[in-house]
């Protein structure tokens, strides 16, 4: 069993939230890995998602399927190497708003919706 403290730090009353199961793991990691651009990662340069490459396409525009298409198989190509066992099945992306994608990914070991800004 695998267990992975929460990514972003965050806390309740028993102190640091700790990710428990293999499940809840690979989720945890799947969002670390969705919070760390690619780059900013010490002596792995190569680990962390590649977002940073849509920040100027337009969200919500006529043409905007295409880049949420292309968004997806960016994602789903990168995850296959960053994250091999994540047993990822699907990737949905979709304008929040203006500024903002919202990002399912439905995996082995459940579902994981992450709002991702732009900037």
């Amino acid at each position: 069993m695998q267990n992975e403290i929460d990514c972003l730090m965050r806390v309740d009353q028993g102190g640091v939230v700790l990710k428990e199961g293999d499940s809840q793991a690979w989720l945890a990691r799947l969002e670390e890995w969705l919070r760390t651009p690619q780059g900013s990662v010490y002596g792995l340069p190569g680990w962390g998602n590649t977002m940073q490459d849509y920040k100027h396409e337009p969200v919500g525009s006529e043409t905007g399927h295409l880049t949420e298409v292309a968004i997806e198989a960016a994602l789903l190509r990168k995850l296959r190497i960053d994250l091999p066992a994540l047993g990822l099945r699907a990737i949905r992306c979709a304008p929040e708003n203006v500024d903002t994608w919202q990002i399912t990914f439905v995996t082995s070991n459940g579902a994981l919706a992450v709002s991702m800004n732009k900037s």
